[in-house]
């Protein structure tokens, strides 16, 4: 497997946040639904929660005595729309380990955690050989029209 970018973590479940991190880089027009397809919840059955993602709002209502969704700022996933996405927090080995392993099929290599590992949300992700993030491509329909709408405005204007 040619890997393109490689996450390591502080822990389990900041390399686990890392790769989703990194396939949303990966991959810019993420929705959630992708997302869950990508990453479905059988990917870590200890996880405590029934979904691996929700909308922000709704994962901090799981928040209140324990913390089992990642809240922060550096945290969570924005994905194409817009939409900001909590992930699951409690990732055992043998959870990280089927993470790690559908990951590679999207050329994420994930290293063994390492508890010096600083960085934005405990996570680190490297590219690889030369690979760069693709950049979110904006619908250019607004750019088409700006023009003809300039046009009009002046054509109204000097009638």
């Amino acid at each position: 497997m040619d890997f393109k970018v490689k996450v390591t973590g502080k822990s389990q479940n900041r390399t686990a946040l890392g790769i989703v991190h990194a396939y949303c880089r990966m991959e810019p027009k993420t929705t959630l639904a992708s997302l869950r397809q990508a990453f479905p919840n059988s990917v870590c059955p200890d996880s405590g929660v029934k979904e691996l993602f929700l909308p922000i709002k709704e994962a901090e209502t799981f928040n209140t005595k324990m913390t089992l969704y990642f809240p922060k700022p550096d945290e969570v996933i924005t994905l194409a729309d817009g939409s900001v996405i909590a992930m699951a927090q409690v990732w055992s080995k043998s959870s990280l380990d089927k993470i790690t392993a559908q990951a590679a099929k999207f050329g994420i290599e994930a290293t063994e955690p390492d508890k010096s590992v600083g960085g934005a949300g405990g996570f680190t992700i490297e590219c690889l050989d030369g690979y760069t993030f693709p950049k979110a491509k904006k619908g250019c329909l607004g750019l088409l029209l700006l023009p003809l709408i300039a046009a009009g405005a002046i054509a109204y204007l000097l009638s």
